[in-house]
């Protein structure tokens, strides 16, 4: 059943008003509980807990339940409100798997590194903050990698859709395309845009040289075309005179700096499809350029996050020492997080890779 247009704008419309109101509500529900929480942290409430008497210290694990549950609770509906209205934005996946994976694999070093852990051991209060900052770091950075991985799938796809040629044709290429069997990394009398008429008089052609190598062709060269055009008209006086007036007969003087060159390329339609190959031809590379890179250093990579784990370990069961309710074991958990945070890291890697491509193909066309 096909979606009328006015369907299509009222959910648009309500897509936006639910995740603009989702936007509000989690990211106030995320920034109140995490100031109550750090208040508590750092203001000496929760490392003074043991002083309190029984109804204060009940009262005050009630309190930091409820903002833990308020924190991941706000932090899923801001995810969720982020990644539904901003869908196509590349910085949101960036955004929340980088925050993510700090939140996740970072807290245990960052509190280490500000919280005196002796003042803090065996604290389950402290101890179920922490896990909330990484509960919350794992809501970012699944949904994150998730984007990100689809962005490098969708920026490939941009990459070679024709629709990065530029519009500057002869207008008859579509039709052409019937009769032209394209090659997969073909020279400019390959493509669509090259015609009989021009072919016999392009210089590009005669010297068997891809027009954007010796940065003459008919898309940048008006003396070109116009020879073409008036090459069919030899014994017509009138031509001869248009061929004359124009100097298309005589030897040009006139010598193009290298500069304005490439300038011209680089609006050519032509080249815009030579780089659209090239970017066909290479983007596929960096997924098996990238995971033999990681590969090699699969080691160190690993020794790193190992490190981490086992400090992270050392530290949570130093906190948690003397809790008969609180079983912290990162370590039984090192391979799967290890495998995580070599995932993540080959994600963004490839996601800034084809950018960086991409960069060099199309923008500085390299």
């Amino acid at each position: 059943m096909k979606v009328s247009t006015h369907t299509k704008s009222r959910l648009v419309g309500w897509t936006d008003q639910i995740t603009g109101l989702g936007l509000k509500i989690g990211g106030a529900m995320v920034a109140l509980s995490l100031i109550y929480l750090l208040v508590t942290l750092f203001g000496g409430h929760i490392r003074d807990a043991a002083k309190l008497t029984s109804g204060d210290r009940a009262y005050l694990a009630e309190s930091i339940s409820f903002a833990v549950r308020v924190l991941v609770g706000g932090s899923v509906v801001l995810v969720a409100s982020l990644v539904l209205r901003f869908t196509m934005n590349e910085a949101v996946g960036q955004s929340l798997s980088v925050v993510g994976a700090l939140l996740y694999f970072g807290s245990p070093a960052f509190f280490d590194a500000v919280v005196d852990p002796t003042a803090m051991r065996g604290n389950e209060l402290f101890a179920s903050v922490m896990t909330a900052f990484r509960n919350v770091g794992g809501i970012c950075l699944l949904p994150g990698l998730f984007l990100v991985l689809r962005d490098a799938i969708l920026r490939i796809w941009t990459g070679i859709s024709v629709k990065r040629v530029l519009e500057r044709r002869w207008g008859d290429e579509d039709e052409r395309k019937k009769n032209v069997k394209p090659k997969l990394y073909g020279s400019c009398w390959d493509m669509i845009f090259c015609r009989d008429f021009v072919r016999r008089v392009c210089p590009a052609y005669a010297a068997r040289k891809p027009c954007w190598r010796i940065k003459i062709g008919c898309y940048c060269d008006e003396k070109t075309i116009l020879r073409a055009m008036t090459s069919a008209g030899a014994d017509n006086e009138h031509a001869q005179g248009i061929i004359n007036s124009l100097g298309l007969n005589r030897h040009s003087t006139t010598r193009l700096s290298n500069k304005l060159k490439r300038e011209r390329c680089r609006r050519c339609g032509i080249y815009a499809e030579h780089q659209r190959q090239k970017y066909r031809l290479l983007s596929p590379m960096v997924f098996p350029a990238v995971s033999i890179l990681l590969y090699a250093f699969y080691e160190q990579i690993s020794m790193w996050v190992g490190i981490a784990l086992q400090k992270t370990d050392r530290f949570m069961s130093f906190l948690t020492y003397g809790s008969q309710t609180s079983k912290y074991a990162f370590s039984d958990q090192g391979q799967l997080l290890t495998t995580l945070a070599i995932v993540w890291l080959t994600i963004i890697v490839i996601s800034y890779a084809l950018r960086a491509l991409e960069y060099l193909v199309f923008e500085l066309q390299v």
